[in-house]
């Protein structure tokens, strides 16, 4: 059986947060970080003359007076709003689009970056006001920043396997509930909320192949917790735990996409030339033109969002594709490349044909 993506629903917050929240004696210091960051990190690999590590270092270099990254704006969640309800916003219209009964969703996977509520799964929440039937299965399926790539797979598996027809994902980013460090992270986060109907698709559309990575030695490089102790003894916030980690993560990002969507292209036995549509993770905005580069894939349509929405964690991927397809940029058919990663760190390609609903 093939399984594929039959409808996508996205949600932003109306509230913008642009950059003259932060004040400019902040972000003149934040530049002076970021020059003395960057310098540390050309010492730190002056052994590697690889060229994809001179393209990052010459890509970050390119935006090093700017702290925001290439963020001209990001989107906030407001007070009495939850993360779920940017999930169940984004599941409605994603249900709508795929035109699938609601008493025929089988399971529902959930994930937010920074949950309601701790030990009370998010999936039950949405499943709940989307008014899903009793024996429709719910569990929040969590990988960071990759949590999409993770779910489709385990999707996928259920679908295959007879054990559901259709299968609801739901992803949130309330990265802006943490608590503000006063570091220049705080200013590239963005809030927002995405869903897919998945389930059986013509032959030869849908996943055609997906590539898992996991290295557990790089947990540290990213994490939401507070330093020094235990998310339990203070106000989380989002820092790196391990430098040298991350050091390793942000330069071997472009490496890790190649290899990653080069197996799954593989594995579907498709080329890199016949690829029409590209996504990739956005957390700066060099990044993505950076990843584009490093696949092979800069003659692919794609869709470009980090300047105005910021990071959005796991809705990444499932935005793009929404926005690709309103735009008409992503089109039935179309072989479609994907590359996200997540702290922990996990990363994880994919290869996609867009459409073919039964």
């Amino acid at each position: 059986m093939n399984v594929g993506i039959l409808g996508v629903g996205t949600y932003l917050p109306p509230n913008v947060r642009k950059n003259d929240h932060w004040s400019s004696s902040q972000t003149r210091d934040w530049v002076d970080r970021a020059k003395r960051r960057l310098e540390r990190m050309r010492e730190a690999v002056a052994h590697d003359d690889s060229e994809l590590t001179r393209k990052t270092l010459a890509a970050m270099a390119s935006v090093v007076d700017d702290p925001f990254q290439g963020a001209v704006e990001r989107r906030v969640i407001s007070d009495d709003m939850k993360a779920s309800d940017m999930e169940i916003f984004a599941a409605r219209e994603a249900i709508q689009r795929a035109n699938v009964p609601v008493d025929e969703i089988d399971l529902v996977m959930s994930h937010q970056i920074c949950p309601d509520y701790i030990s009370a799964s998010s999936a039950t929440v949405v499943h709940a006001n989307l008014g899903l039937r009793e024996s429709c299965q719910a569990i929040t399926a969590d990988a960071a920043c990759n949590s999409f790539m993770q779910q489709l797979t385990l999707a996928q598996a259920m679908i295959e396997s007879g054990r559901a027809r259709y299968v609801l994902v739901t992803q949130a980013s309330t990265l802006t509930r943490y608590e503000e460090s006063g570091e220049v992270i705080d200013s590239w986060n963005g809030d927002a909320g995405s869903a897919a109907i998945l389930g059986p698709v013509k032959e030869g559309h849908g996943v055609l192949a997906i590539s898992h990575h996991t290295d557990g030695k790089l947990w540290g490089s990213i994490v939401g917790g507070v330093p020094g102790g235990r998310w339990q003894q203070g106000r989380c916030r989002i820092y790196s735990e391990d430098p040298r980690a991350n050091l390793d993560w942000v330069l071997g990002l472009g490496a890790r996409a190649r290899n990653a969507v080069d197996e799954a292209l593989a594995k579907a036995g498709v080329r890199r030339e016949d690829v029409g549509f590209f996504v990739s993770q956005q957390g700066f905005r060099w990044l993505h033109p950076l990843l584009q580069d490093a696949t092979g894939l800069g003659h692919a349509r794609c869709v470009e969002h980090f300047h105005y929405t910021g990071a959005t964690s796991s809705v990444n991927v499932l935005f793009q594709l929404a926005v690709g397809e309103k735009e008409k940029l992503l089109r039935p058919g179309d072989l479609v490349a994907c590359f996200q990663g997540g702290s922990g760190m996990t990363w994880s390609g994919m290869a996609l044909r867009w459409g073919g609903a039964l």
